[in-house]
């Protein structure tokens, strides 16, 4: 059991030196993408509760810290991530595209996705005797709580940029219902990408 473990960890201390390569080989190229893949890093360890919670923290650091998008770019990668496995976190995929082509696209996802990885690795025997914690239950609360508040201010973001006309208002209230009803996420976008081509390409 214990030269199981030994090997697991050793794994885990390889793929440490790969990511740090990785890193080193990036700032030689673009110190940009190495910045994008530690502040993306960052992210991927602090986003707890799941993707959802990433998204104040992607704008925060991308839009509003670094200008490297716009709140309407930064939409539009969340938008596009729909159609993708992980949705919210591969939007740093797109964020990563947008700041240098195909290397920034592959080291943001490695940035946003390895932090999470070595939490669970390393994690993963202690798990037991963590979740049964009092303190630790309270904490995972509290950080909870503070991200509803974030996500607050981003969906006020998001509506300030998007809903400026009212197809658009229309079309968010319909999705809204749907969602309600539990109706599949691919049709409400099939949806709503053909309702956006009727509207603005043959009637606006």
């Amino acid at each position: 059991m214990e030269v199981a473990e030994e090997k697991e960890y050793l794994i885990v201390v390889l793929l440490a030196a790969f990511v740090c390569v990785l890193l080193a080989l990036a700032y030689l190229i673009d110190p940009k993408i190495t910045a994008l893949s530690l502040s993306l890093s960052k992210i991927g360890a602090l986003a707890f509760g799941g993707g959802f919670t990433a998204i104040p923290l992607i704008q925060y650091e991308m839009v509003d810290r670094l200008h490297w998008l716009s709140t309407k770019e930064f939409l539009d990668g969340i938008a596009l991530g729909q159609v993708t496995p992980g949705p919210i976190l591969i939007t740093a995929t797109f964020v990563g595209y947008k700041v240098s082509n195909l290397f920034g696209a592959t080291m943001a996802t490695l940035g946003v996705f390895f932090p999470s990885f070595f939490i669970l690795v390393l994690l993963i025997p202690y798990h037991d005797r963590l979740k049964g914690v009092e303190k630790v239950q309270m904490m995972e609360q509290g950080i909870l709580g503070s991200f509803i508040g974030m996500l607050a201010l981003v969906r006020y973001n998001f509506g300030r940029t998007s809903l400026v006309d009212i197809p658009r208002i229309l079309m968010a209230a319909a999705a809204f219902f749907a969602i309600y009803k539990k109706i599949s996420l691919p049709y409400i976008l099939l949806a709503g990408g053909m309702l956006s081509i009727l509207i603005y390409g043959f009637l606006f």
